[in-house]
Protein backbone atom coordinates (compact mmCIF):
# COMPACT_ATOMS: atom_id res chain seq x y z
CA UNK A 1 0.00 0.00 0.00
CA UNK A 2 2.78 2.43 0.89
CA UNK A 3 4.67 1.68 -2.31
CA UNK A 4 1.46 2.37 -4.22
CA UNK A 5 1.13 5.80 -2.64
CA UNK A 6 -0.87 5.29 0.56
CA UNK A 7 -0.60 8.39 2.77
CA UNK A 8 0.81 7.66 6.21
CA UNK A 9 -0.65 10.71 7.94
CA UNK A 10 -4.28 10.73 6.75
CA UNK A 11 -6.00 8.13 8.93
CA UNK A 12 -8.11 9.50 11.83
CA UNK A 13 -6.05 7.31 14.17
CA UNK A 14 -2.39 8.01 13.48
CA UNK A 15 -0.66 4.97 11.96
CA UNK A 16 2.67 5.77 13.60
CA UNK A 17 0.97 6.01 16.98
CA UNK A 18 -0.44 2.50 16.52
CA UNK A 19 3.01 1.15 15.62
CA UNK A 20 4.50 2.88 18.67
CA UNK A 21 1.89 1.45 21.01
CA UNK A 22 2.51 -2.01 19.58
CA UNK A 23 6.27 -1.58 19.97
CA UNK A 24 6.64 -2.79 16.38
CA UNK A 25 10.06 -1.59 15.18
CA UNK A 26 9.64 -2.92 11.65
CA UNK A 27 6.30 -1.18 11.13
CA UNK A 28 7.66 2.04 12.63
CA UNK A 29 10.65 1.96 10.31
CA UNK A 30 8.43 1.31 7.30
CA UNK A 31 6.09 4.20 8.14
CA UNK A 32 8.93 6.61 8.89
CA UNK A 33 10.66 5.80 5.60
CA UNK A 34 7.41 6.61 3.82
CA UNK A 35 6.95 9.99 5.44
CA UNK A 36 5.10 9.39 8.70
CA UNK A 37 5.12 12.62 10.70
CA UNK A 38 7.03 12.17 13.96
CA UNK A 39 5.75 15.56 15.15
CA UNK A 40 2.05 14.72 15.09
CA UNK A 41 -0.29 15.78 17.88
CA UNK A 42 -3.18 13.53 18.96
CA UNK A 43 -6.69 14.96 18.69
CA UNK A 44 -6.94 14.69 22.46
CA UNK A 45 -3.61 15.98 23.63
CA UNK A 46 -2.49 18.17 26.51
CA UNK A 47 1.27 18.00 26.00
CA UNK A 48 3.44 20.84 24.78
CA UNK A 49 5.61 18.31 22.92
CA UNK A 50 4.52 16.11 19.95
CA UNK A 51 2.57 13.04 21.07
CA UNK A 52 4.81 10.25 19.76
CA UNK A 53 7.39 10.68 22.51
CA UNK A 54 5.15 9.41 25.31
CA UNK A 55 5.18 5.91 23.79
CA UNK A 56 8.99 5.74 23.49
CA UNK A 57 10.19 6.90 26.91
CA UNK A 58 11.13 3.39 28.04
CA UNK A 59 12.62 2.13 24.79
CA UNK A 60 15.80 3.68 23.39
CA UNK A 61 15.41 1.97 20.00
CA UNK A 62 12.02 3.62 19.47
CA UNK A 63 13.22 6.91 20.94
CA UNK A 64 16.25 7.07 18.65
CA UNK A 65 14.11 6.24 15.62
CA UNK A 66 11.85 9.21 16.34
CA UNK A 67 14.74 11.57 17.01
CA UNK A 68 16.72 10.45 13.95
CA UNK A 69 13.70 11.23 11.77
CA UNK A 70 13.41 14.80 13.00
CA UNK A 71 11.35 14.75 16.19
CA UNK A 72 11.16 18.29 17.61
CA UNK A 73 13.26 17.72 20.72
CA UNK A 74 13.57 21.42 21.45
CA UNK A 75 9.95 21.57 22.61
CA UNK A 76 10.81 19.10 25.36
CA UNK A 77 13.11 21.66 26.94
CA UNK A 78 10.60 24.52 26.85
CA UNK A 79 9.48 25.38 30.36
CA UNK A 80 7.77 28.56 31.57
CA UNK A 81 8.79 27.71 35.13
CA UNK A 82 12.54 27.88 34.60
CA UNK A 83 14.22 28.15 37.99
CA UNK A 84 10.93 29.02 39.67
CA UNK A 85 8.09 26.97 41.17
CA UNK A 86 5.98 24.87 38.81
CA UNK A 87 2.79 24.80 40.84
CA UNK A 88 1.09 27.61 38.92
CA UNK A 89 1.53 25.74 35.64
CA UNK A 90 0.28 22.31 36.66
CA UNK A 91 -3.40 22.87 35.83
CA UNK A 92 -3.03 25.29 32.91
CA UNK A 93 -3.66 22.46 30.46
CA UNK A 94 -7.24 22.23 31.67
CA UNK A 95 -8.11 25.85 30.91
CA UNK A 96 -10.18 26.86 27.89
CA UNK A 97 -7.48 29.12 26.48
CA UNK A 98 -4.42 26.88 26.59
CA UNK A 99 -4.54 23.28 25.41
CA UNK A 100 -1.12 21.89 24.51
CA UNK A 101 0.87 23.14 27.48
CA UNK A 102 1.73 20.19 29.71
CA UNK A 103 5.51 20.38 29.69
CA UNK A 104 7.93 17.49 29.24
CA UNK A 105 9.50 18.21 32.63
CA UNK A 106 6.10 17.66 34.28
CA UNK A 107 5.69 14.29 32.56
CA UNK A 108 9.18 12.81 32.92
CA UNK A 109 9.35 13.65 36.64
CA UNK A 110 6.21 11.67 37.48
CA UNK A 111 6.87 9.01 40.10
CA UNK A 112 6.49 6.12 37.64
CA UNK A 113 8.76 7.68 34.99
CA UNK A 114 11.50 9.54 36.82
CA UNK A 115 13.68 6.40 36.99
CA UNK A 116 14.14 6.68 33.19
CA UNK A 117 14.44 10.48 33.15
CA UNK A 118 18.23 10.62 33.00
CA UNK A 119 18.49 8.07 30.19
CA UNK A 120 15.85 9.87 28.13
CA UNK A 121 17.36 13.32 28.66
CA UNK A 122 20.86 12.05 27.89
CA UNK A 123 19.64 10.66 24.56
CA UNK A 124 17.81 13.89 23.75
CA UNK A 125 20.94 15.97 24.31
CA UNK A 126 22.47 14.30 21.26
CA UNK A 127 19.88 16.12 19.12
CA UNK A 128 19.90 19.69 20.45
CA UNK A 129 22.11 22.75 20.75
CA UNK A 130 22.83 24.17 24.21
CA UNK A 131 19.69 23.94 26.36
CA UNK A 132 18.71 24.82 29.90
CA UNK A 133 16.65 22.61 32.17
CA UNK A 134 14.24 23.75 34.86
CA UNK A 135 14.81 23.22 38.57
CA UNK A 136 12.21 20.44 38.80
CA UNK A 137 13.85 18.30 36.13
CA UNK A 138 17.31 19.10 37.46
CA UNK A 139 16.34 17.95 40.95
CA UNK A 140 15.23 14.56 39.62
CA UNK A 141 18.25 14.16 37.34
CA UNK A 142 20.67 14.85 40.19
CA UNK A 143 19.50 11.61 41.78
CA UNK A 144 20.50 9.57 38.71
CA UNK A 145 23.86 7.99 37.83
CA UNK A 146 23.98 9.81 34.50
CA UNK A 147 23.80 13.26 36.09
CA UNK A 148 27.59 14.00 35.87
CA UNK A 149 27.50 13.27 32.13
CA UNK A 150 24.35 15.33 31.62
CA UNK A 151 25.67 18.21 33.72
CA UNK A 152 28.92 18.28 31.75
CA UNK A 153 26.99 18.65 28.49
CA UNK A 154 24.67 21.31 29.92
CA UNK A 155 27.48 23.44 31.33
CA UNK A 156 29.91 23.30 28.39
CA UNK A 157 29.78 24.51 24.77
CA UNK A 158 28.70 21.91 22.24
CA UNK A 159 31.27 20.79 19.69
CA UNK A 160 31.42 22.55 16.33
CA UNK A 161 30.92 19.19 14.61
CA UNK A 162 27.69 18.65 16.51
CA UNK A 163 26.43 22.18 15.82
CA UNK A 164 27.16 21.80 12.10
CA UNK A 165 25.15 18.58 11.98
CA UNK A 166 22.19 20.29 13.63
CA UNK A 167 22.34 23.24 11.24
CA UNK A 168 22.58 21.03 8.15
CA UNK A 169 19.60 18.98 9.33
CA UNK A 170 17.62 22.15 9.99
CA UNK A 171 18.37 23.48 6.49
CA UNK A 172 17.48 20.17 4.85
CA UNK A 173 14.17 19.73 6.64
CA UNK A 174 12.52 16.53 7.86
CA UNK A 175 11.18 15.36 4.49
CA UNK A 176 14.54 15.59 2.73
CA UNK A 177 16.31 13.85 5.57
CA UNK A 178 14.19 10.73 5.19
CA UNK A 179 14.46 10.68 1.37
CA UNK A 180 17.22 8.27 0.21
CA UNK A 181 17.14 9.68 -3.33
CA UNK A 182 17.80 13.22 -2.13
CA UNK A 183 20.69 12.09 0.05
CA UNK A 184 22.41 10.43 -2.89
CA UNK A 185 22.63 13.79 -4.67
CA UNK A 186 24.33 15.57 -1.78
CA UNK A 187 27.96 16.31 -2.78
CA UNK A 188 29.32 14.85 0.43
CA UNK A 189 31.32 11.73 1.34
CA UNK A 190 29.22 8.84 2.59
CA UNK A 191 30.72 9.12 6.07
CA UNK A 192 29.40 12.70 6.34
CA UNK A 193 25.98 11.67 5.06
CA UNK A 194 25.87 8.96 7.72
CA UNK A 195 26.85 11.51 10.35
CA UNK A 196 24.08 13.90 9.27
CA UNK A 197 21.58 11.04 9.51
CA UNK A 198 22.79 9.98 12.98
CA UNK A 199 23.69 6.53 11.68
CA UNK A 200 25.91 5.94 14.71
CA UNK A 201 22.71 6.06 16.79
CA UNK A 202 20.56 3.99 14.43
CA UNK A 203 19.98 1.13 16.85
CA UNK A 204 17.31 -0.42 14.64
CA UNK A 205 19.62 -0.44 11.61
CA UNK A 206 22.37 -1.96 13.74
CA UNK A 207 19.90 -4.58 15.01
CA UNK A 208 20.76 -3.50 18.54
CA UNK A 209 17.49 -4.15 20.33
CA UNK A 210 18.79 -3.96 23.91
CA UNK A 211 17.64 -0.39 24.49
CA UNK A 212 14.61 -1.13 26.67
CA UNK A 213 15.06 0.60 30.04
Amino acid sequence: LLNAGALTNQDPINCLQIALRMGNYELMNLLLRHGANVNYFCRVNTTHFPSALQYALKDEVMLRMLLNYGYNVQRCFDCPGGKHCHSQYVTDGWTSTVIKDTMFCEVITLSWLKHVSAKVVRVMLDYVDHVKICWKLEAVLKEQKLWPDINFILTNPRSLKHLCRLKIRECMGRLRLRCPVFMTFLPLPNCLKDYILYKEYDLYGQENFTGIY
